[in-house]
């Protein structure tokens, strides 16, 4: 931006000022006429003169060079860094899921609600419930972390399971950390299970559980994973895929997801299903950057199923009588005598 202040005061400068007239206004409005030879009243006039203007002229340059750098300043200011919140709204997702655990039907609804608590931390509710072999079973867990989306997540995470047919149960109380680097995120959850079975024999046991992914995005909205899970004292390969469809088509975000685990003995399994996202419009790897972190149910559900020794089924054999295949007993009723 020219200051035209600024122009006016270099006209003016000392090397054109004598061959200049220059009118100075004053309360009286005196008018001189400056030439190069000049009396000498006329020459102190002058004297004044040119100090008076060179004055203005280095006033005005200040004043110039302050508004010019001040120009600079708001033209040019550098951008400030935004951190996204830790959840970038109230949001949700449910899905519905089937597939085998051990070669045993199983089936799931499930569904998560994720919260903003101020801006650099957000918490997670998970729950589902669903069916092994015809046993009911119920999952719960939660998540409280400390999240930068740009860069990674770190928090604390609990969960309760339960089933019927063995009476069991298991708890879990850990750190849950993930980190983003571009396409790749690497995630996990380890700690303390302590688990409980009353059949068919008591088992009551505490034990260490680790849960870990590593993610590839090969698209925002294809998600490809293997991992490592160990539950119930034993080992298995974890394996992913989810992919979200077009949202042009869907108003909100539906995925498609399948999951597999290659393990010891019955950690075997795999499932498939469609998840719907609640919330605003993004792709899938905003959405599990930005919105909710994993919820870990399935392998919750193992940790029993490898914790026992034998999971039962029960046929019926007459007259409302019921065979427990890991018992051998007969009872009145399907479930554990």
């Amino acid at each position: 931006m020219i200051n035209k202040g600024l122009v006016g005061a270099l006209w003016a400068t000392p090397a054109n000022f004598l061959d200049k007239k220059i009118q100075i206004v004053s309360p009286r409005k005196i008018s001189l006429l400056v030439s190069p030879i000049a009396s000498p009243w006329e020459t102190d006039v002058s004297n004044r003169s040119f100090f008076l203007t060179t004055t203005a002229l280095i006033s005005v340059l200040g004043l110039s060079t302050a508004s010019f750098a001040a120009d600079l300043y708001i033209e040019g200011e550098p951008a400030i860094p935004t951190v996204l919140p830790a959840v970038s709204g109230v949001n949700g997702k449910i899905s519905v899921e089937g597939g085998v655990f051990d070669e045993e039907g199983f089936g799931a609804l499930s569904g998560s609600i994720s919260l903003p608590l101020g801006h650099r931390f957000g918490v997670q509710i998970d729950g589902s419930v669903g069916t092994l072999d015809e046993e009911f079973f119920g999952s719960a867990g939660g998540h409280l972390f400390l999240r930068d989306p740009s860069y990674g997540l770190l928090g604390v995470y609990g969960s309760f399971t339960a089933i019927d047919g063995i009476d069991g149960e298991v708890s879990r109380i850990g750190v849950e950390a993930e980190y983003y680097w571009n396409q790749i995120t690497l995630k996990g959850v380890a700690g303390a299970e302590f688990v409980d079975i009353d059949a068919p024999i008591s088992y009551d046991e505490t034990n260490f559980f680790a849960f870990t992914d590593l993610s590839y995005y090969a698209m925002d909205d294809l998600e490809l994973s293997v991992g490592h899970r160990y539950t119930g004292e034993k080992h298995a390969l974890a394996l992913g895929i989810e992919y979200q469809l077009n949202q042009q088509v869907f108003s909100s975000g539906v995925s498609l997801f399948a999951e597999g685990r290659i393990g010891e003995d019955e950690y075997q399994g795999a499932w498939a299903g469609v998840r719907m996202y609640l919330g605003d419009n993004k792709s899938l790897i905003r959405r599990h950057r930005e919105d909710d972190p994993t919820d870990w149910a399935e392998d919750n559900l193992f940790g029993i199923v490898n914790s026992s020794e034998c999971f039962p089924t029960f046929s019926e054999v007459g007259d409302g009588e019921f065979l427990n295949s890991c018992t051998g007993k007969e009872s009145g009723f399907s479930g554990i005598d």
